[in-house]
Formats: structure tokens, sequence, C-alpha cells
């Protein structure tokens, strides 16, 4: 069952078709538009953040062919190898053998493969319906196990979108990212004009398109899977559901203003130690999310 399944999935998924441009280092005190030079994004996009619209996407991608061969052709050589492995076990009946160190490269390919693929990982990882159980455990290392990019272009996006010089906003920001996920990666910074310490989340550069392209092979590639393995499963559906999901996630300011009424809302019931951290408005954007500091740890290990 992995190998059609994942056949149809990683034909839909891998890394950046317009990847950004090199970028060298943020000068100390650069300007904000200097910043949003270094910052490439691509000039268009099928639908804006938080209104996904595959209908947009399939007229604005079907106008772009070359978008989707070369998208074919990444799947293929990112792609073939694993697929190669699976159908191997199966001709040697091994197929339970080798189950837990395919799981393992599942995981490193699918976190290859890009954000919407991690994300559709995430989601799989505890749908042992849909995939055998060492398949879905495997995939819940992505919960943690996320690539972060460059952080110059992390910092020239925060520098681009707040129109901001980090150097007069931030008496300190870690030089690396303290975390990363499938779309974006945190810093941790100090306000020079208050002391106090910020969270400050920063959205992979080009991620809309990116997502966009994927859910777009994604839905084209749906039908002909469904009639050559008879799923019955309304395939189109289930990416449909995805999409929408994953593309409101792709605005922050939606998740700010998310945060913040369920702080609200929580104080006005009284639990006033159940909250979410404050949000710095000034310092937050489409792509940009700034909260006040909250020391934590995971459920998991609690």
């Amino acid at each position: 069952m992995v190998a059609p399944m994942f056949i149809f999935a990683a034909s839909a998924f891998v890394g950046p078709v317009q990847p950004i441009a090199s970028i060298p280092a943020v000068p100390r005190g650069a300007s904000p538009q200097a910043s949003l030079q270094l910052v490439e994004y691509s000039a268009e996009v099928p639908y804006k953040e938080a209104q996904y619209d595959p209908v947009a996407a399939d007229a604005f991608f079907r106008a772009r062919p070359m978008a989707a061969l070369r998208r074919l052709v990444q799947l293929t050589s990112t792609s073939s190898g694993f697929v190669f492995s699976l159908v191997l076990d199966k001709w040697l009946s091994r197929e339970e053998q080798m189950a837990e160190r395919r799981s393992q490269e599942l995981c490193d390919l699918v976190t290859k493969l890009g954000p919407a693929f991690i994300k559709i990982g995430q989601a799989l990882s505890v749908r042992t319906d849909l995939l055998p159980a060492a398949y879905a455990q495997g995939l819940t290392r992505l919960q943690d196990s996320v690539p972060p990019f460059s952080a110059v272009q992390g910092r020239a996006v925060i520098e681009a979108e707040l129109g901001i010089v980090l150097s007069e906003v931030f008496s300190d920001i870690s030089l690396e990212p303290i975390a990363s996920a499938s779309i974006g990666q945190v810093y941790k910074g100090t306000l020079r004009s208050t002391g106090e310490q910020v969270a400050v989340k920063v959205q992979r550069p080009d991620v809309l398109y990116d997502v966009s392209l994927d859910l777009f092979m994604l839905r084209s590639l749906a039908p002909s899977y469904q009639r050559a393995t008879k799923a019955n499963t309304d395939l189109i559906g289930l990416v449909d559901a995805w999409g929408e999901g994953f593309i409101n996630e792709l605005d922050y300011g939606k998740e700010a203003e998310a945060t913040t009424a369920f702080s609200t809302a929580m104080s006005q019931r009284g639990l006033r130690s159940v909250t979410a951290p404050e949000v710095v408005p000034s310092l937050s954007s489409t792509h940009v999310l700034t909260t006040k500091w909250v020391d934590g740890e995971r459920l998991a290990s609690s």
C-alpha cells in the first residue's frame, strides 16, 4: 500500500522550482531597502495568502507548463531511488523486514521534498489507517527534524517585511534560528527599547509559490492515481482539505489575531493559567510574527 501511495504523493512535491537567489550577508546597519533587494520573491503567485483557490491555481500553472515540467523532472530524480527500493522489497517479499529502515528513508526523503510534503507527512504520521504503523511512526520525526533555511535570508526577510534595521530594534538577536518548521523558523531576540525577550517567527521565502505548485501537481495527478489503484477515496477533496488548511497558515496576520483572541477568551473565563504568548503588533506582518518570549517544553517531554 505504501508504494502506490508514495508514488502518487512523490509526483507532487520536491524542492523549490524557483529558488531564492544567493543572498550575501546583510551589512551591519543596512537599510530596510537594502534588505528588500536581498529577498527575491517570485513575481507572481496564483492566489493570495489564506485564500486557497484550486481553480485559479489550475489556470495559473497551466499557463506556465515549464514550471510543472521542471517539477516533474525533479520529482523523478528525487524519489526514484526510494520508489525502486519499495518495489524491490515487494518483489523479494521482504516488506515487513525492511519496514523500519524504509520508514527512516521516507522521513529523510519527505524532508528533502519541501514544506508542503512535510506538512502532509505530518498529517499522515497519525493515520495508521492509511500507512503501516512503522511508516507512520517514522513520519513523526518530521515534527522535529526540519532543516532551516539561510539565516541571512531570514534576517533579510525581517528587515524587509517590517521596514526596520535589526540593530536599531534589537539589542541582540540569535545568529541562527532556535527552531525550524515546515513553513518558517524562529529567532530569539531582545528588544532594545524595553529589554524584553521576544520570539521572531519568519516565513520561508517563496513558500506560497512552492506550495501552490505542489498542490496543483497533486490535484492534477489524483484522477490518474485513483483510476490506476481503484482507490475508494475522494483524493481531490483530500488534497483540497490539506491545501485550504496549509494556505491559511501562511498568513501570520491571521495567526496573530487567533493568538490574541485565544488569550482574551481564556482570560474572560478566568483561566489565567491557560494563555498564549503576547503578540507584538508593531513587529508583525503577513510573513513575520513577533511574540513575547515564553519558556516551556513539549507535552511529550513533560
